[in-house]
């Protein structure tokens, strides 16, 4: 980066798949997690400690472990807040079934939403 203003550029991709979890930087580093978490952002310690703490707990999901792990975060840090979106990697089983079912998942594209507050902007769901 040549100009001076990209030159302190911080920018952080997460991508995974369901073998694999992978944290690109913007200087092209690319980092395997270690203990099967990874997060990012303002509340992405605080979301990474509780996820890992939320791992021992027997019987919760990875989904259960991602909207508690985020709640928490969201309580803590000033700069996350409670509304998020959360897409879902489906397991091969679930692709085969859902194709025999002909659906997509929970949402129009296979996402799930999760948002712990009470707001009356859902216009869909009010529209007849």
């Amino acid at each position: 980066r040549t100009e001076k203003y990209l030159r302190r550029l911080d920018a952080v991709m997460l991508v995974a798949d369901e073998h694999c979890m992978l944290e690109i930087t913007g200087n092209g580093d690319v980092i395997e997690p270690d203990h099967g978490v990874i997060a990012c952002g303002s509340g992405g310690t605080y979301a990474y400690a509780a996820a890992l703490a939320l791992m021992d707990v027997e019987g919760l999901s990875a989904m259960d472990v991602a909207l508690k792990a985020m709640k928490i975060a969201s309580d803590i840090c000033i700069y996350t807040n409670s509304n998020f979106t959360i897409e879902c990697i489906p397991d091969r089983d679930d692709d085969a079934q859902q194709e025999d079912d002909g659906g997509k998942g929970d949402g129009e594209d296979g996402s799930a939403s999760g948002s712990d507050s009470d707001s009356d902007s859902d216009s869909e769901d009010k529209k007849e």
